[in-house]
């Protein structure tokens, strides 16, 4: 009764934003505007998270604003508040803000990290229904499902790998290794960063996934296997060894060279567009990335997740899960993919439609590719769950293309250090 009777003045008044950071009276009171729309504070994870400078997240408020503006004609009820933070210090965020009564009714990171925010009681998990469910790829809802089965948030958006080159530079971006090694020696700069989950797509094209999906399950790879994550290493070995094929350490510095006209061609995530697009405009190409000998480049993907806040009201997570079921609609999927162009829809009836509307890079990507893909994205997904792991493979990486371990002894300490950790 004495929270009725806090909370009823304060829609008289038609609270703003604002008492939502000044007060902690409001509890569990639903904060509306002049207009009378919801009000649902969200927390989102920065695609950037690698860039540290003073123009940070600005391309992703400038997304951020445009949708305001286009989700207030569909949804007249609901209006955002959102901040961005670094994916690195979105956790320590949400634990001041819930402690404190105040935290988001939405939170907006990857699959990863979505399931390390429900496992700290820092989120809900959500609830289904099979309808809303038959509107996701069922690869993609795998993703965000706990060892007990609960799901730790929405799939909303895929980021894909790509390739990014520069117009004026090369006429046509590399369709094979072998292309782009030629290409290097022409003079042309390619660029890539050393981390596995960069590197990843590289795998296919030797068919060097099979050992570590091995080694993670604590099994010894086939000889085969063994082989081919070797020819692997041998690939990365010789590229660092080609004066026009350069591996950097983080995305950040890999764009920034991009940018600066120091690179031709560059390993990219489809997030990172809107920056690119903006500072090379019409001279921005995007292709696939190349494949090899073995088969076809295996780029993975970071999986968009919507999950619930635990500070909500009733009536705030009401209108939460209303905008969660609009945002996996046909309609929703398909015009901010095709409007945005930075995410592949996680609906299988938008991404048919949309699929020959995007780019090369994204053209490629259909519902096959999901599946084909899904096993890079589960070892990824295993290794970035263990930060001691993930910090073990870095080093393995860094010295076999930066310093002088060899690809034979590279291939079995990788493997090692998977079975180690599993």
């Amino acid at each position: 009764m004495e929270a009725n009777r806090v909370c009823a003045p304060i829609r008289r008044n038609r609270c703003s934003i604002a008492l939502v950071l000044s007060t902690s009276l409001l509890g569990g009171c639903a904060i509306t505007d002049s207009q009378g729309s919801i009000v649902l504070k969200v927390a989102q994870a920065s695609n950037e998270n690698e860039q540290h400078s003073s123009h940070r997240f600005e391309a992703e408020r400038k997304i951020t604003r445009d949708f305001q503006h286009q989700l207030i004609q569909k949804q007249p009820g609901i209006k955002l508040h959102p901040s961005i933070y670094p994916e690195e210090s979105l956790e320590r965020e949400l634990k001041v803000q819930t402690n404190s009564g105040l935290g988001p009714d939405l939170v907006i990171a990857d699959s990863n990290q979505a399931l390390s925010l429900l496992a700290l009681g820092l989120t809900e998990p959500i609830k289904l229904t099979k309808e809303r469910q038959n509107l996701i790829n069922p690869a993609a809802l795998e993703r965000v499902k706990t060892a007990t089965g609960s799901l730790a948030g929405q799939p909303v958006s895929q980021f894909l790998q790509l390739a990014c080159f520069d117009k004026r530079k090369l006429k046509k971006a590399p369709t094979t290794l072998s292309e782009l090694s030629a290409d290097s020696g022409k003079g042309k700069i390619f660029g890539m960063v050393t981390n596995l989950q960069d590197l990843y797509w590289s795998l296919g094209s030797f068919g060097a996934g099979e050992a570590l999906t091995a080694s993670l399950a604590g099994k010894k790879a086939t000889e085969a296997a063994h082989e081919r994550l070797t020819l692997w290493m041998r690939w990365l070995k010789a590229s660092s060894y080609q004066q026009n094929i350069v591996f950097l350490r983080n995305q950040a510095a890999l764009r920034k060279a991009f940018i600066q006209g120091e690179m031709s061609w560059i390993s990219c995530w489809s997030s990172q567009l809107p920056q690119l697009r903006k500072e090379l405009k019409d001279h921005l190409g995007i292709a696939p990335l190349p494949s090899g000998n073995f088969g076809r480049a295996t780029p993975i993907t970071r999986l968009q997740v919507w999950a619930l806040g635990k500070n909500s009201s009733k009536r705030q997570r009401a209108e939460s899960l209303k905008l969660l079921n609009f945002m996996v609609q046909p309609w929703a999927q398909k015009t901010y993919a095709l409007k945005y162009q930075t995410g592949f829809p996680v609906n299988p009836a938008a991404a048919l439609i949309v699929s020959k509307q995007l780019p090369a890079g994204f053209s490629k990507f259909s519902e096959d590719e999901n599946k084909r893909v899904s096993r890079g994205d589960a070892i990824v997904s295993a290794i970035n769950a263990k930060p001691r792991l993930r910090k073990d493979i870095q080093s393995t990486l860094n010295k076999l293309i930066f310093d002088g371990l060899s690809p034979e002894k590279a291939a079995t300490e990788l493997q090692n250090q998977m079975k180690a950790n599993r």
